[in-house]
């Protein structure tokens, strides 16, 4: 039949052949003498029911389960009995089953770091705020620049502003005063230590020396004689063809709150087309600080000593000669005298310094490091 044909294609493990093989000879010896399932259950459910549970046998035994010898193929009166362990344990071919109905699931393999690769780098910091401040673009800087450039040379034409005409000196104080507009130094007095040299005077460029500014205050006229008498002094037929000033320089320093000019001059050259004139080296020293109760931007400067060095007239006799000059003046004004000097404007190499009651005598300086 179509049902032994599927039995016969469906063949069991050889370990169970003996099994099978007793069932059928218990379940079906004959086709006469079969008994169907439900009716043995009828019959054996009374009995196992009217004892209690606790004396129940722990094992299920098949009413006269036969089993087949292998040899002879007879079949045998002995008992054949499955425990419940045996009923309930599972077989080779359904825990391979199980297997392929239920795959196990792998778990995802963890990437191990390669130690061959770098280690990333580590993040930048942030920027401070002093880094940020510096690294921001001045919006004035070219324009300085360009600034800065035409009046050194508008300077240099014109000997230091000496020898520039009206129109001349008035571009060059345009200039000067966008500059001080765009100043970009605070407190620009506590920012001039170093060495400087003068490149511009809109007056007589001696009277860049701290003496003058000293002396111009102490007179009894004040500036308006002073400024007669330097102008009656400067074109004095004594300077020769060459001009009278070589290097005009001044040396600050505010904490040893010194200041030294030095002006070079030679005149009388050449002396009646013989001898070649009178040189030296005039020296002014004065006391300066930053005026305390302003902008930071005010310098208080009393004039101290003047001497004459290097002359080729009288040589180291005129050298040792040092003139008391704030003496002389308290002398004169009845005290001591100290001037002002307002500083405008300053960078890392140019300075622009106004003096007067007006604030009209300007002077523009550069680093003697960059003109030497």
């Amino acid at each position: 039949t179509s049902l032994d044909h599927r039995r016969q294609n469906t063949r069991p493990a050889p370990h169970r052949m003996a099994l099978v093989a007793s069932t059928r000879a218990h379940v079906r010896p004959s086709a006469p003498s079969r008994v169907s399932i439900s009716t043995r259950r009828a019959a054996i459910a009374p009995a196992i029911a009217a004892k209690p549970r606790s004396a129940r046998p722990a094992s299920l035994v098949a009413p006269r389960a036969l089993s087949i010898d292998e040899g002879d193929g007879s079949a045998s009166s002995e008992p054949m009995t499955f425990t419940k362990e045996d009923l309930m344990k599972e077989t080779p071919e359904a825990a391979s089953k199980a297997e392929v109905v239920s795959p196990k699931k792998e778990e995802p393999k963890k990437e191990e770091p390669n130690a061959e690769s770098p280690a990333p780098p580590p993040p930048a910091p942030a920027p401070s705020a002093w880094e940020s401040e510096e690294e921001e673009e001045d919006p004035d800087a070219e324009e300085r620049s360009r600034l800065i450039r035409k009046l050194l040379g508008l300077a240099a034409a014109s000997s230091r502003g000496q020898q520039a005409s009206r129109d001349a000196k008035a571009t060059m104080e345009d200039i000067i005063t966008e500059l001080e507009f765009m100043n970009p130094t605070e407190e620009p007095a506590r920012k001039i230590n170093g060495e400087w040299a003068l490149v511009y005077a809109s007056v007589e460029a001696f009277r860049s020396s701290p003496f003058f500014w000293g002396f111009q205050k102490m007179l009894p006229g004040g500036e308006d004689l002073a400024s007669q008498l330097f102008k009656f002094t400067a074109g004095l037929p004594v300077a020769g063809t060459r001009g009278p000033f070589g290097v005009i320089s001044q040396t600050v320093s505010l904490e040893s709150e010194e200041m030294v000019s030095e002006v070079e001059m030679k005149i009388f050259d050449p002396f009646f087309a013989v001898a070649s004139g009178v040189s030296g080296t005039v020296v002014s020293t004065a006391n300066v600080t930053v005026k305390p109760d302003g902008a930071g931007d005010v310098l208080l400067v009393t004039p101290r000593t003047t001497r004459v060095r290097n002359s080729n007239v009288g040589g180291a006799i005129l050298d040792q000669i040092v003139v008391p000059t704030s003496e002389l003046m308290s002398s004169v004004a009845g005290g001591a005298v100290e001037a002002e000097a307002t500083v405008t404007y300053v960078d890392d190499a140019v300075r622009i310094v106004r003096v007067g009651k007006d604030l009209d005598q300007i002077f523009v300086y550069t680093k003697m490091a960059d003109i030497m």
